[in-house]
């Protein structure tokens, strides 16, 4: 009888280490990643003591929930190798959310994972998992390489970008048409005093990549027009005006004829990572952690010249400090980790690290909101119990867990997800809310012919508005997410003068969705190309 209640009490002290080793370490972090679908922003981050990557529910809505009880945590054919840096993006595809991971393995490979959501439970589920650095002509990554992924659209795919062995900055490619490929280097600079890197897309080759070049400086290299990427530092410039991945410079040397008009605050040249995030402005704003354990932002601005050439941009210039509230001391002190995600559509940033809790007894995860030109107060990120979640309900495990909407839980209607699926993946700027707006208007309008059709024949039947595919009984229209009283004002009368072409589903895993046509939307709205 001893015997077996020490069994069963050995059984239970394993069953509390091993969620302890599943819990985020109290003393250390590990890689961070966010990015931006159509319902929110999403975070990932590696236990430095698992190796695990653990993320936030997959069908969060505008506030990331992060269970820590249990985490939930990514599976993968490839082991991340502990330290690795993350870099992710995902997508809304009219029914759920898709989620792409990069990370290297223990052989220093740089993997790609790709994961659709489960709604119901809010798990993302493995779909494929490939490495990506063995196509031909591809330097050996850094073993500390950096990561960073732009997503550009359907016909343009992904671009990753990472170090090789020799610190010069190089890329990869995705393309439907050709899969995975060598993009070649992106700037030749080997000289580099950090391996942190983010970039972001703003347009038709417009791509911005920013890096540590030293102690003092950064340097961005951008995708132009001309299909060359332009290499620039600042607060230094460059000597030079032409310097690009093509130049046979190696050591880039500076313009030292002039002052910079300004200093990186508390730049160490060497931190853990870097943000970069760009508004409908097309502003650019670059974050980095200080020595002192605060966040900095700087930023570069498009301007009216008032010459034949159209707008310009502005030189980088730090930004204000914000006070504690808004961006409290980060826990682990200077150079600290840190994620980002944006959406440009909506000018919206969120900044993601761990600060210390005095009043919690230790270390929380919190999330810094900036919106309408101003940030809001810090506040830590909602967490969820997965596991009494999914058992709640129906009693059958199948209850759906913890999903969440601003200030509180419930998550995405069937409706709204239906609503979401083609009017906000098409909206990528205000192109997108206008396409979005116009196929919702389109579809009501032929399911409403059909209905009034079959209500001549003696076969329509209920109380549901005309075009209405069946509406819940709050008055919700379930087909798009729309209420009863919005139909009746603003869509049911409305008249199409054409029919638009029917928006096609995405295709399988690796494909990217065709309603994010990213690429194309800043051309149709003439946004200027930059030099």
């Amino acid at each position: 009888m001893a015997k077996s209640k020490l069994s069963l009490h050995q059984g239970r002290l394993l069953q509390w280490a091993l969620l302890v080793m599943l819990l985020p370490t109290p003393t250390l972090c590990g890689s961070m990643a966010a990015w931006w679908t159509d319902i929110g922003p999403s975070f990932a981050m590696q236990n430095a003591s698992t190796g695990l990557i653990t993320y936030s529910l997959c069908h969060s809505n505008n506030t990331p929930l992060y269970p820590v009880d249990p985490p939930l945590t990514f599976d993968t054919t490839y082991a991340p190798k502990n330290g690795t840096s993350l870099a992710a993006t995902g997508w809304f595809d009219k029914t759920t959310t898709w989620a792409s991971l990069f990370y290297q393995n223990n052989n220093d490979d740089i993997v790609n994972a790709i994961y659709t959501c489960d709604f119901k439970t809010g798990r993302y589920m493995h779909q494929d998992s490939l490495v990506i650095s063995d196509r031909a002509g591809t330097p050996a990554p850094h073993a500390q390489t950096g990561l960073s992924v732009t997503l550009l659209g359907e016909q343009e795919g992904y671009r990753v970008f990472f170090q090789d062995r020799s610190r010069a900055l190089q890329s990869l490619k995705f393309t439907q048409v050709e899969s995975w490929s060598y993009g070649g280097p992106v700037s030749t600079n080997t000289h580099r005093s950090g391996m942190a890197i983010s970039s972001m897309f703003s347009g038709v080759r417009n791509v911005t990549v920013v890096t540590p070049r030293d102690e003092a400086n950064m340097e961005v290299t951008r995708l132009n027009i001309d299909g060359a990427w332009h290499i620039s530092t600042f607060p230094t410039p460059l000597s030079g005006r032409n310097i690009t991945n093509l130049s046979n410079a190696t050591s880039f040397p500076y313009d030292n004829s002039t002052t910079p008009s300004f200093t990186l605050d508390a730049w160490s040249g060497n931190p853990k990572a870097l943000g970069i995030a760009i508004d409908t402005l097309l502003t650019r704003h670059v974050f980095y952690m200080g020595t002192d354990g605060y966040p900095r932002e700087v930023a570069s601005f498009v301007v009216a010249n008032g010459g034949s050439e159209g707008p310009a941009e502005s030189a980088w210039r730090a930004q204000p400090k914000q006070a504690t509230e808004f961006w409290p001391r980060a826990a682990d002190g200077g150079d600290a980790d840190f994620a980002i995600a944006s959406d440009i559509g909506e000018s919206v940033i969120r900044l993601y690290y761990f600060v210390d809790e005095v009043n919690e007894g230790g270390r929380r995860l919190v999330e810094a909101r900036y919106r309408n030109g101003n940030w809001d107060p810090a506040a830590p990120l909602q967490t969820a119990n997965v596991t009494a979640a999914a058992t709640a309900g129906d009693g059958t495990g199948n209850g759906e867990a913890g999903q969440s909407v601003e200030g509180g839980s419930g998550g995405l209607s069937t409706g709204a997800q239906a609503g979401i699926g083609v009017g906000v993946a098409v909206g990528v700027l205000l192109l997108g809310a206008a396409l979005g707006w116009w196929v919702l208007r389109w579809r009501k309008g032929k399911a409403g012919k059909k209905v009034d059709e079959e209500g001549a024949a003696g076969g329509s039947s209920g109380g549901d508005a005309p075009g209405s595919e069946g509406s819940a009984a709050d008055g919700t229209r379930v087909d798009s997410g729309m209420s009863q009283a919005l139909w009746e004002t603003d869509v049911k009368d409305t008249v199409i003068s054409s029919e638009p072409r029917e928006l096609d589903s995405p295709d399988p895993k690796t494909e990217l969705p065709e309603s994010g046509d990213r690429n194309e939307l800043p051309t149709n709205k003439n946004v200027p190309e930059l030099p």
